[in-house]
């Protein structure tokens, strides 16, 4: 039997960031994985010289001082990798026009207003609301993590954006309903409607990628994931792959003691970080009384919604912009109602990463990655068919596409569950509805959740404040200053 000071459960983001900034801080890691490889959702594969991310787009905070850059350094492995920004953030085509997101909010702004002329000032008065917000929540989450957070540095205002739904955000500045389909262009990577999104979950992701930039690491989001463990491994960390949790040990003090794998080993650790899928922490890895908040919290605010994703390796080039998304109509509330679901005109999002990146795909040749939303239910019953389904929308937005296809794949909502251990697939963890302000306390005190699953909300940098949240309250009750 081997001890540790922490045992991380889960290779995610969240599990890889707390993971580096404890094995930075000296505390002897461990990061335990039941998958062969790291990443979780931040992961990618090859097939015949094609580089394809598994489920991310983009991301944000890898830029010299940012969090993820921060934690790079601290394992000295930050020049081990190449990030590529995108920009524009995304394109956004409708039924009467395209839209751009570029990267400079201002360029981006004058651009609505181009667009929207009778409601200019609206505009620049929602980016002010937008940016003081983002503002006081950036900083509350960097208190946070230094151990400094003081309640008072955040305003009624903004607290009060909390118990709202996004849609009443967006109905507080505008009429025109186009210009508030524009700016809910990316209500699909929350998974929620306008109506049924936090409006500061929103805020939070749109000023994300203005502020901090919207990038991709050169070769595959792998390389970002194995780059991680190669630092924890530099700083004296383990990691295990191939061999899962299968419980966690608690002492007759109800705190964490260890875990006993799933080839049978046991390992003791004085704290315990999860980033595996919470349902499974709380029923299968504890069980018992804790059975019962797994179901109280799959209730609710319950999993978020999951995607149906194609891969698809293309003859030729394939358009100018890297991340695109579809929509038919601007009644961006239809897009998230399940009987939408590979209907025609449902909205799908579309990653060519090959665009800014030539390593991804061979010579003369692209990659393109679709994303439907979509239920386990709704994809199970003909992976081929829903594959097609898929291929049928690129065809309408890109014609002739399906016959340039030459590597083609796809991960259903199961699919995704199979590798990640995500309830259902879940893209997002829990649904980030108004109110909503993380999970009920279970009552153990050396037991942490870090990545999506925990209370910063879903996407790759809300997971990996996540998983810096976790390690700043470790290094705290071991008396260690954390440095991140």
């Amino acid at each position: 039997m081997k001890d540790y000071d922490v045992i991380v459960i889960g290779s995610g983001i969240g599990g890889l960031v707390s993971a580096g900034i404890l094995a930075s801080s000296g505390l002897k890691t461990l990061v335990m994985e039941k998958h062969v490889a790291p990443g979780g959702y931040l992961s990618s594969f090859t097939r015949k010289g094609f580089t394809f991310d598994s489920a991310v787009d983009c991301i944000s905070g890898v830029a010299p001082g940012q969090l993820l850059h921060r934690v790079l350094e601290m394992l000295g492995v930050q020049s081990d990798l190449r990030f590529l920004r995108v920009d524009p953030i995304r394109v956004s085509i409708f039924p009467d026009f395209e839209i751009a997101v570029d990267a400079d909010m201002d360029t981006y702004k004058e651009r609505l207003i181009s667009l929207f002329r009778a409601e200019a000032s609206s505009v620049r008065s929602f980016f002010d609301r937008a940016c003081n917000t983002y503002s006081q929540l950036q900083s509350a989450l960097n208190a946070i993590i230094s151990g400094s957070f003081d309640l008072d540095a955040i305003t009624a205002e903004a607290l009060h954006l909390m118990g709202r739904s996004y849609k009443e955000l967006l109905d507080d500045y505008f009429i025109d309903s186009r210009l508030k389909a524009v700016l809910s262009d990316r209500c699909p990577f929350i998974g929620l409607p306008p109506s049924k999104v936090s409006a500061v979950t929103m805020i939070n992701m749109i000023m994300s990628y203005f502020e901090l930039g919207a990038y991709r690491p050169e070769g595959g989001f792998q390389k970002l994931a194995d780059v991680f463990v190669k630092g924890i491994r530099n700083k004296g960390g383990e990691a295990i792959f191939g061999d899962g949790v299968k419980h966690i040990l608690l002492d007759r003090n109800n705190l964490c003691a260890g875990i006993k794998s799933d080839k049978g080993e046991e390992y003791t650790a004085r704290h315990i970080v999860s980033n595996a899928d919470f349902d499974l922490t709380f029923r299968a890895l504890l069980g018992g009384k804790y059975a019962q908040l797994a179901d109280e919290m799959m209730r609710r605010p319950g999993p978020s919604t999951s995607f149906f994703i194609t891969y698809a390796g293309i003859e030729g080039s394939v358009g100018r912009h890297s991340s695109m998304g579809w929509y038919t109509s601007y009644d961006m509330e239809s897009f998230f109602d399940a009987a939408m679901e590979f209907q025609g005109d449902s909205t799908i999002g579309i990653t060519i990463a090959s665009v800014e990146d030539n390593t991804r795909a061979p010579s003369g040749f692209s990659t393109m990655v679709l994303h439907e939303m979509a239920t386990a239910a709704g994809a199970g019953a003909d992976k081929a068919a829903c594959t097609d389904k898929s291929i049928q929308k690129a065809e309408r937005i890109f014609p002739g596409i399906k016959d340039r296809i030459v590597i083609l794949d796809s991960a259903s909502p199961s699919t995704l569950h199979r590798y990640t251990g995500n309830c259902k697939g879940a893209a997002f963890g829990w649904r980030r509805i108004p109110g909503f302000g993380g999970p009920k306390r279970h009552g153990i005190k050396n037991l942490y959740i870090a990545g999506h699953w925990g209370d910063m909300g879903g996407g790759v940098l809300a997971a990996a404040y996540s998983g810096a949240k976790a390690a700043s309250e470790i290094l705290f009750r071991e008396g260690i200053r954390s440095v991140i």
